[in-house]
């Protein structure tokens, strides 16, 4: 089942608390960024405990939370907004959607893949954001380090303890969660000299991050191939060459 009315609700409360950042002028501070936030996290926490009553499901929401206001305030133009504001609603309903049907269905595929899906497109959203946030404004380097270590950490620990059926020790997938997490941490550190803007960064960190993180999966499932490996890796590298090759560079002398 798709439609869920007590979601759709809740989603649209979301939209809602979205919709009213936008009709205020940006004004990108730390009180700005507390204000707009914490009313979403808020709308996520009650969600959580009214659809799955599960506080825990709270990091996924609660990453979309603080992911889109940050991304939301680097987009000026008001259409742009407006689409961006309805495509992260839809992701936040189809996140809800999956742990709801997970928590009662831990074997369900379909709500395996839209948890996947969103945890995806969150941490998208999340390398994005704080990355155009660190070149726009005066963050230091190792906040972004240490900011891409735990969001990955953390979004690579849920994903794989979501994932039940799999039967892996906490431990094993707490392993590499920190290998991830410590991966993008040193990556974060190589991307600050990259010449490219926000969306091809965080685009580009994601690549990385899903090619490891499928890999991880394959480690779980006892079914590694260095073929396979070599196979996705090619494809990696190639889809990033003709993203590197169409983007433009900004070079800093």
């Amino acid at each position: 089942m798709v439609f869920h009315f007590t979601i759709l609700f809740w989603t649209i409360l979301f939209l809602g608390g979205l919709y009213t950042i936008t009709l205020r002028d940006f004004i990108p501070t730390w009180n700005w960024y507390l204000v707009s936030i914490l009313p979403l996290f808020l709308i996520s926490l009650f969600a959580c405990r009214r659809i799955t009553k599960h506080v825990s499901d709270i990091f996924l929401l609660g990453l979309l939370s603080f992911s889109v206001p940050l991304l939301l305030s680097l987009i000026d133009h008001p259409v742009q907004r407006r689409i961006f504001i309805v495509l992260s609603a839809a992701m936040y309903y189809f996140a809800l959607l999956g742990l709801y049907r997970f928590r009662y269905a831990p074997k369900d595929k379909t709500a395996q893949a839209l948890v996947d899906m969103a945890s995806i497109s969150a941490l998208f959203f999340y390398y994005t954001g704080i990355f155009g946030f660190y070149l726009n404004f005066s963050f230091p380097l190792w906040g972004l380090m240490l900011l891409y270590f735990f969001g990955t950490v953390f979004t690579s620990y849920n994903t794989f303890t979501n994932t039940k059926y799999l039967g892996v020790k906490k431990k094993k997938v707490l392993i590499y969660s920190l290998l991830l997490g410590t991966f993008m941490c040193e990556l974060a550190w190589v991307m600050s000299f990259w010449p490219f803007g926000y969306l091809t960064s965080g685009v580009l960190a994601l690549s990385f991050f899903f090619l490891l993180w499928d890999i991880c999966f394959d480690f779980f499932w006892q079914s590694v191939s260095f073929r396979k490996i070599f196979f996705r890796m090619s494809v990696l590298f190639s889809l990033i060459g003709l993203l590197l090759f169409s983007t433009p560079w900004h070079i800093l002398v």
